[in-house]
């Protein structure tokens, strides 16, 4: 609470006044903004559409796997490869919703 504080007192001395103004403008949707809502839904759709796919194309029986193996491994590969993109995707998708560095506009000379 004390470093919360000192954070709090010494913040106006460390930015300037307009990227503090712009900060107390901003309201915050965290997690359910929509676009993230609705990018995540497609990216459960896509791996739906991969799951199908793998079950259909890649489930294959050889001397050393099982029918079942095969699918399991396939279901793995599938999850785990959609969970790591959309994870990179999203992380993206944040950053680009609250911004670290503002762009410093600077006066056109004619």
């Amino acid at each position: 609470a004390v470093l919360l504080r000192l954070f709090r007192a010494t913040l106006p001395l460390l930015l300037p006044r307009a990227i503090l103004r712009a900060l107390a403008r901003m309201t915050c949707m965290g997690f359910f903004a929509p676009g993230l809502v609705t990018g995540s839904i497609c990216w459960l759709a896509l791996a739906c559409v991969a799951t199908f796919v793998q079950n259909m194309l890649f489930v294959k029986e050889t001397p050393k796997i099982t029918l079942a193996e095969s699918r399991q491994l396939g279901l793995i590969v599938v999850w785990l490869s959609m969970t790591c993109m959309w994870l990179f995707w999203a992380f993206v998708y944040m950053h680009q919703l609250v911004p670290l560095i503002y762009p410093v506009h600077t006066a056109v000379l004619e």
